[in-house]
């Protein structure tokens, strides 16, 4: 087995960052001598966000993290070996899994029609137009509503525009 680290251009990374997906096919497949079962650790421009395995030209995702970690490896953008010790320290370096939770995600948006229907089809218009790197949404533990907090692609996103 083989360690890999791959480091995805901002276009890239903030796609992923934007929807659930359980693979990402990279623009440049993996390196020749890379083989399927061969862990990843997936980078963006703040650090590695990601790990996952080869699986044929694709990276299968198998855990995904809250926060960027940062490493002095994801430098250049790209697929580049890791030995065993630099995977090891990487890997004990990341925070320990979260056990999985229930969670309140909501996005409300004032929206002036003449019915209900054309509110609807106004809202979905107004949500594909702008998307989720322009969009905040409200996130809350299950049961813990004042706990929560704006995210925009998956990072906490201030709302107060004195506060930017």
């Amino acid at each position: 087995m083989r360690y890999w680290l791959l480091v995805l251009n901002e276009d890239d990374f903030t796609e992923q960052q934007a929807y659930e997906v359980d693979t990402l096919d990279p623009a440049e497949g993996p390196p020749g001598e890379a083989a399927d079962g061969d862990e990843v650790a997936l980078a963006g421009p703040g650090g590695v966000f990601a790990l996952g395995a080869v699986s044929d030209a694709s990276v299968a995702y198998r855990r995904r993290l809250e926060k960027l970690h940062e490493t002095a490896e994801a430098a250049a953008e790209g697929w580049s070996a890791l030995d065993p010790e630099a995977w090891e320290a990487l890997v004990r370096a990341l925070p320990r899994p979260e056990r999985r939770s229930d969670w309140l995600v909501s996005l409300t948006i004032p929206v002036e029609a003449a019915d209900r229907a054309e509110a609807v089809r106004q809202f979905w218009s107004y949500i594909r137009s702008l998307g989720p790197a322009e969009l905040p949404t409200f996130v809350a533990p299950y049961g813990s509503e004042l706990e929560g907090v704006s995210f925009l692609l998956g990072s906490e996103h201030e709302q107060d525009p004195e506060e930017d």
